[in-house]
């Protein structure tokens, strides 16, 4: 039986709804952060699930949805709080919409998000209209179908990683990347498919979208 995925969609103010309409196949979970429910109700779709503070959006009317209103002082984001909520639920595969392209200290905690993720032993990947976002603690990743699309790689929660590329126009072969020296950033892909291994530590990784005319 195949794993069910889970979509979360955040309420960012320039979430673009055929970024998250061209990704659904019409079976996942739907978990919305705050306002991010009115981004799936304009895309025609039900949440299962909708939590939030509520404090920069209007509140779903009640019964509408299973929602949980949180309150407005708490250590945990309403997308950490709903993401959490869903891992209890037993989802371990994530697509994560609407957390990008607001507030730069909000994009950046979810970066953070994705490490909680990949730490716990699950998968999720961050996606905004240029860049698909992930994590990956000493695992590797195939990347099929992004021939010519930018790439980059960075340490991420730690002083350095080490990673091997392959289907890049810079290679490594077990090579370190320090947190402190961005050598990874705007490299391409070459191949059909672009292989990248973790071998050690935690990478944060940016493939584009589309590639460059």
């Amino acid at each position: 039986m195949m794993e069910r995925r889970c979509v979360v969609i955040g309420s960012a103010p320039d979430t673009k709804l055929e970024t998250i309409g061209c990704r659904l196949h019409g079976d996942e979970f739907i978990a919305c952060a705050d306002g991010g429910y009115i981004y799936a109700e304009k895309l025609g779709l039900s949440p299962d699930l909708v939590a939030g503070d509520f404090d920069s959006s209007p509140r779903p009317e009640k019964g509408k949805y299973t929602m949980i209103v949180l309150p407005v002082k708490k250590d945990d984001t309403d997308s950490v709080y709903i993401v959490r909520k869903c891992m209890e639920l037993g989802m371990r595969d994530f697509l994560l919409f609407g957390m990008t392209g607001g507030r730069a200290d909000h994009t950046f905690a979810s970066y953070c998000l994705l490490a909680d993720i990949a730490y716990k032993g699950a998968r999720a990947r961050l996606i905004d209209e240029s860049f698909e976002t992930e994590v990956i603690v000493s695992g590797k990743r195939i990347i099929r179908e992004k021939k010519g699309c930018g790439f980059s790689v960075f340490p991420f929660g730690c002083e350095s990683c080490m990673v091997s590329l392959s289907g890049f126009e810079y290679e490594l072969d077990s090579g370190v990347l320090s947190s402190r020296y961005p050598v990874g950033v705007s490299n391409r892909i070459t191949g059909d498919t672009a292989e990248i291994t973790v071998i050690k530590g935690a990478a944060l990784i940016m493939t584009e979208n589309r590639a460059e005319p």
